[in-house]
């Protein structure tokens, strides 16, 4: 192993702190109302939905383009016989299947460090595992391929476009370091977001992996925004800010990779300057796309756009919609209640209930059990408008 000889500080800016703080503050505040107008069991089917969302946008971020109904079919484990496609494909599964796995054991254990060598290769592991073997495959600075091993740290060096990362030997040592400067039970709220944000771009920048670092590291993000307290009902995604301007964010990881720019440019080895920017520009993001998000829970336009839904339906009567309000406000409603509520026979309710349940607006756990909201594809753009790209 080559002796250590690489630096990664400054690990959180000091330039133009008091402005990172504001936005912090800013962040905290717009996330801590989001969803709060929500039952429980409709946070959870959106929750569900921006999951799905955060993949779709992570992997457009690697340059692949899949849509909202291949997710879905892959979801269904129908995946596609074209191999280059099948295995996007599997790589938005695995995505999906990490994330929720990272909520369970963060809900299960509050306590749980997440600034350890151990879960950031957990997280890699865990997600190159649910690739097939056939798909784990790169090649190296020499052309030579080889296998991925699922959690293993990279064994030689490489070139990331005009970034040079720290040589193999340094790794372990680095993220040693990087584990002990952002462990976020160390750090106040404020600093926790700030961290979040410096932190992604010190894991990209230390390129720990031969392959997976960008989902690797966005993954690692979403569970410390969990950590910091402003995202933990999956409610809004990081990765659609990041991927809207994909060329954008490289820029930004790019810039941040400067060395010290002059003697007033703080004292590590890094540029203090690059890394405030890219907090900035982290936190502007994060205050995007909760505001985002918040515009699409707004009951009155909501509301109207479920409205106009049904009204395009030709087979849907006017009561559909009164259904799915009432469904949507409260989380779930007994199939007993819906006769009364919308003012018609009990037959006719059950005709009109049917038609929502066969078209996916509607489910249930069992036959007789009580309604709950459903959003499947065919409605994102209808219901959520603008959550992923028209095209």
């Amino acid at each position: 192993m080559r002796k250590f000889v690489t630096e990664i500080e400054p690990l959180l800016p000091e330039y133009g702190k008091d402005k990172l703080t504001e936005k912090s503050i800013s962040v905290l505040s717009k996330a801590g109302g989001l969803g709060v107008n929500l039952s429980n069991d409709t946070l959870k089917e959106i929750s569900g939905l921006v999951v799905n969302m955060n993949s779709y946008y992570s992997n457009l971020i690697e340059g692949n383009r899949t849509t909202p109904l291949e997710i879905e079919r892959a979801m269904a484990e129908r995946f596609s016989k074209d191999p280059e496609q099948r295995n996007k494909e599997y790589e938005h599964v695995a995505h999906i299947e990490v994330q929720k796995l990272i909520d369970k054991l963060l809900s299960e254990n509050k306590d749980l460090e997440i600034c350890t060598v151990e879960f950031i290769c957990r997280i890699h592991k865990e997600f190159y595992e649910r690739i097939p073997g056939e798909f784990r495959k790169i090649k190296d600075p020499n052309g030579k391929v080889f296998r991925i091993v699922p959690g293993k740290l990279r064994e030689f060096d490489v070139k990331v476009g005009s970034h040079i990362p720290p040589s193999f030997g340094e790794i372990e040592d680095l993220l040693s370091k990087f584990c002990k400067g952002y462990a976020p039970e160390k750090l106040g709220g404020t600093e926790r977001l700030i961290a979040a944000a410096a932190s992604h771009h010190r894991l990209e920048w230390i390129h720990p992996f031969p392959d997976g670092n960008g989902r690797t590291a966005r993954l690692f993000t979403h569970a410390y925004l969990i950590k910091a307290g402003v995202n933990r009902n999956d409610l809004w995604s990081i990765s659609r800010g990041f991927a809207r301007k994909r060329e954008k964010y490289y820029a930004m990881l790019s810039n941040a990779d400067e060395k010290r720019l002059n003697d007033y440019d703080g004292r590590g080895n890094l540029s203090d300057r690059r890394l405030s920017e890219f907090c900035e520009y982290f936190l502007d993001l994060a205050i995007d796309q909760i505001e985002f998000m918040s515009e699409l829970f707004d009951f009155k336009d909501l509301f109207e756009r479920i409205k106009k839904y049904t009204e395009n339906e030709t087979d849907l009567k006017p009561a559909s919609f009164i259904i799915l309000k009432e469904v949507f406000i409260n989380g779930k409603v007994k199939r007993g209640d819906i006769p009364k509520l919308i003012s018609l026979p009990e037959r006719s309710a059950r005709r009109e209930l049917k038609k929502l349940l066969d078209k996916g607006l509607l489910k249930s756990d069992t036959p007789k059990s009580p309604v709950k909201p459903a959003f499947p594809v065919k409605v994102l753009e209808y219901f959520f408008p603008k959550l992923y790209p028209v095209n």
